[in-house]
């Protein structure tokens, strides 16, 4: 199990293909991860694998989450639905390291119609996973806290 984490990942259909392969790149690396499935019209709504994935980060049986739909914002917004959810939008290797060491993201939401291919979005999210949180914006994370006890 690369780094220790164990990873639970969850798709529409928009990005279904896209997921599979991310999925198999990772586990040829040593990445312990956990496909959710793909919903979709014959499956359900995005929002059901968003549910599913930020359930299992929320329990703590996983340490990170990741979720593509089209454009990885519809993901985004129903993760962060969700109490003890830091779920970032990331398209490319710089959102994705400032997801993960400005945000303290433990999600990460990404759209498969913005991946040239599967090894880039693993490139992506190997970035995230590797970056740890810098404590820096520490104003900013109280902030958010006081916004999600509030809701």
């Amino acid at each position: 199990m690369r780094l220790g984490y164990k990873i639970i990942m969850g798709a529409d259909i928009a990005s279904h293909d896209m997921k599979e392969e991310v999925i198999e790149l990772l586990r040829k690396k040593g990445y312990d991860v956990t496909d959710t499935g793909t919903s979709g019209p014959e499956h359900g709504d995005f929002s059901d694998a968003a549910e599913i994935v930020a359930k299992g980060v929320q329990s703590g049986e996983y340490q990170k989450g990741l979720l593509m739909c089209g454009s990885g914002i519809g993901m985004a917004m129903a993760a962060n639905k969700f109490e003890g959810v830091r779920a970032g939008l990331a398209w490319d290797l710089e959102r994705a390291v400032l997801a993960a060491a400005d945000n303290n993201t433990n999600v990460l939401c990404t759209g498969g119609w913005l991946m040239p291919n599967a090894a880039y979005a693993v490139k992506m999210i190997e970035a995230w996973l590797l970056v740890k949180y810098t404590g820096r914006d520490t104003e900013g994370m109280e902030r958010a806290a006081v916004i999600e006890k509030k809701y």
